[in-house]
């Protein structure tokens, strides 16, 4: 048996911070709406992606489509087994979700955790939570709050900065409570910027 995949050709969103460092608000809402997008099918059909972070980001090549890639850590919203073992910690520390760090039970909000910290690294080229090893990583992420992103980037708006705060939001409760949420709150922004004469047009929504 053997398993047939897609070959992307492009470069992933962490070359593409490597290369650039922070990324400009259009193409932060471009991104992150696709994003969120892929991650509301993912969802869908009962899947959690469990890593979510840049390197798994695949740009491809001229139209910059958005593939989320790396699908092994993904688990089935139901698969008790996997998803329920105390202490088990699985992701990428400084893009996990508190509750992965802890190694408690991961819904898909663990994902949308990730969202925010993959958009705060479009916003600032840089993790949210950096430490000297991956224990302390994982610490921060428990415990603390990124280093806010007006002090990295002034130019990025407030009510970005407020969507991605409410993304990383300790208490699952407190966060958006779907991907495809904040597919559509990314995208109306974007066609706000895309279209700023529709002043009457102007979102708050947060």
């Amino acid at each position: 048996p053997y398993l047939v995949m897609e070959f992307v050709s492009g470069r992933s969103l962490e070359k593409k911070i490597c290369s650039v460092g922070h990324l400009d608000v259009h193409e932060i809402l471009r991104i992150g709406s696709q994003l969120a997008q892929g991650l509301a099918a993912a969802h869908k059909q009962g899947l959690i992606h469990r890593d979510i972070k840049p390197e798994n980001i695949l740009l491809e090549n001229g139209v910059e489509r958005v593939k989320i890639t790396d699908f092994g850590l993904a688990r089935a919203v139901h698969d008790d087994l996997n998803l329920s073992y105390a202490g088990a910690v699985s992701g990428t520390p400084p893009y996990m979700s508190p509750e992965q760090a802890k190694g408690e039970r991961v819904d898909h909000r663990s994902d949308l955790f990730s969202l925010g910290s993959v958009l705060y690294a479009m916003c600032t080229g840089k993790a949210p939570f950096l430490a000297e090893n991956w224990l302390a990583v994982m610490r921060r992420v428990v415990e603390d709050s990124p280093r806010p992103i007006i002090e990295q980037n002034p130019d990025i708006p407030r009510w970005l900065r407020d969507i991605i705060a409410k993304l990383q939001d300790k208490d699952p409760e407190r966060r958006y409570q779907s991907a495809a949420e904040v597919s559509e709150l990314l995208d109306s922004h974007l066609l706000q910027l895309q279209h700023p004469a529709s002043d009457d047009f102007i979102l708050q929504r947060t």
